[in-house]
C-alpha cells in the first residue's frame, strides 16, 4: 500500500523534498509555520490514502472529496498567509507543493520494486490540487488586503500632512491679520513654509497619480544646467533657513531628452531629502557629468551617514529609516518610478559618518530612448 510506503520512507522523502526546494528562500527568513508546513501535508496525504485503503476493503463508495477538501483547506490556508509574509511568489508557493509531488514519485521510482495504484496516484494529485488552489487563494486574498491596506495608509498619511500644513498656515494668517505680528517676522516665514509644504504634496500627489494611471512619457530635450538650476533656485529658501550651502557642480553641454516634469520631481525631491538631513551650515552638492553614453547626476549630503539596514529599503513606500519621520515615506519611492520611466536608474550610496549620495543614471540626449508608456 502507498500509505505505507510513504510512512516507512517519511523522512528521507521529506530530505529530498528539502533539496528540491533549498533555493527558493534565498536570503528570505524563514518561519516555524513555513518549516512545519509541507510535513504536515504529508502526514495529511498518508492519511488520505490510509482511509482510501479502508473504504476499498469494506467496498464503500469512493466519495470522500470533500472532506480531503475540508482536511487540507487550513493547512494550505496557513501556507498561503505565511508565503505572502516571507514575500515569496505564487509561483513558489505552488513550486513547493509540486516538489513534494515529485520527490515522492522519484522516491517510489528508485526505490520501490512495487507501482502505486491509478486510485492512489489519483488521490495524490488529487490533494495536491487542493492544497495549491487553497494557498495560492489565500495568497491573493492576502495581497489585494495588504494593497488597501496601503492605500489606506498612504491617504492618511496625505490627509494628515496637508491638514498639519493648513493648520500652521492658517495660526499664522490670523495672527498676522489681527495685527499681534509683523508681516515680515519669524511668524510670516510659518506661513510660507506651510504653503510650501502643501504645494509640494499636492505637487508630488499629481506626479503619483500620473506615474501610476497614465504613465506615459513625454520627451523633449533638456539641458542638465537648466534643470539643476530650476531645482536649486526651489531649495533656496529651504536652505537659507538652515545655513546650508548648495553647490552646483554641472557640465553646462550636457543634454538628457526625458519627461522634464518627471525629473524635475524627482530631483527635487532628492534635493530637499539632502537638505532635510543635512545638519545646520553644511553641504549639499549637486554634480552632473558624462559618463559612457549616460549622464550621471549625483546629491550628496552631509547627513553623517545612513542609518543601519539596506539601503534598498529607502525606496520602499513609507520607509522612513532616519530619525525626522516627517513627510509621508513615499518621495523615493516616486523617484524611483519617474527615475525608471525615463529609462534611468535612481541609486544610493553610503558614506560612512559624513552622508550619502544619491545618483541618477540617465541617457544622453544624442542616443535617445525609445517612446515608451
Amino acid at each position: 500500500m502507498l500509505h505505507e510506503f510513504l510512512l516507512a520512507e517519511r523522512n528521507e522523502i521529506l530530505a529530498l523534498c528539502s533539496k528540491k526546494i533549498v533555493h527558493l528562500a534565498d536570503s528570505r527568513s524563514s518561519s516555524d509555520e513555513m518549516e512545519r508546513g509541507l510535513p504536515v501535508f504529508y502526514d495529511e496525504l498518508i492519511e488520505v490514502l490510509r482511509a482510501d485503503s479502508d473504504i476499498d476493503e469494506s467496498g464503500e463508495a469512493h466519495n470522500n472529496n470533500s472532506s480531503i477538501e475540508s482536511v487540507h483547506r487550513a493547512s494550505a490556508e496557513r501556507r498561503g498567509k505565511e508565503s505572502l509574509k516571507l514575500g515569496y511568489s505564487i509561483s513558489q508557493v505552488v513550486h513547493g507543493y509540486g516538489a513534494l509531488c515529485q520527490s515522492i514519485t522519484q522516491y517510489i521510482q528508485e526505490n520501490s520494486s512495487e507501482t502505486a495504484s491509478p486510485r492512489e496516484f489519483n488521490r495524490l494529485n488529487f490533494c495536491l490540487d487542493i492544497a495549491i488552489a487553497e494557498a495560492v487563494t489565500e495568497f491573493n486574498r492576502g495581497q489585494r488586503e495588504n494593497a488597501e491596506r496601503d492605500e489606506v495608509l498612504r491617504l492618511g498619511f496625505l490627509a494628515h500632512e496637508l491638514r498639519n500644513a493648513l493648520t500652521s498656515a492658517t495660526l499664522a494668517s490670523q495672527l498676522i491679520i489681527t495685527g499681534k505680528v509683523g508681516t515680515n517676522g519669524s511668524t510670516s516665514h510659518v506661513l510660507e513654509n506651510a504653503h510650501r509644504r502643501m504645494r509640494e504634496i499636492i505637487d508630488r500627489s499629481l506626479v503619483e497619480v500620473r506615474l501610476w494611471n497614465d504613465p506615459t512619457v513625454q520627451y523633449q530635450r533638456c539641458r542638465v544646467i537648466h534643470l539643476v538650476s530650476e531645482v536649486e533656485a526651489t531649495a533656496w529658501f529651504e536652505a537659507s533657513a538652515k545655513s546650508i550651502e548648495v553647490r552646483v557642480e554641472v557640465a553646462p553641454e550636457l543634454e538628457v531628452l526625458i519627461d522634464r516634469h518627471l525629473i524635475i520631481s524627482a530631483l527635487s525631491n532628492l534635493v530637499q531629502n539632502a537638505i532635510k538631513f543635512t545638519k545646520k551650515g553644511g553641504i549639499v552638492w549637486i554634480r552632473g557629468k558624462a559618463l559612457g553614453g549616460r549622464v550621471l547626476l549625483e546629491i550628496e549630503d552631509q547627513c553623517g551617514g545612513l542609518p543601519p539596514g539596506e539601503p534598498e529599503e529607502l525606496f520602499k513606500p513609507f520607509s522612513q529609516m532616519g530619525t525626522d519621520k516627517s513627510g509621508v515615506g513615499i518621495g523615493l519611492t516616486i523617484s524611483r518610478r519617474a527615475v525608471s520611466l525615463n529609462k534611468g536608474i535612481l541609486s544610493v550610496r553610503d558614506v560612512p559618518h559624513q552622508g550619502c549620495v544619491f545618483s541618477i543614471d540617465l541617457p544622453l540626449a544624442s542616443s535617445p530612448p525609445q517612446m515608451s508608456t
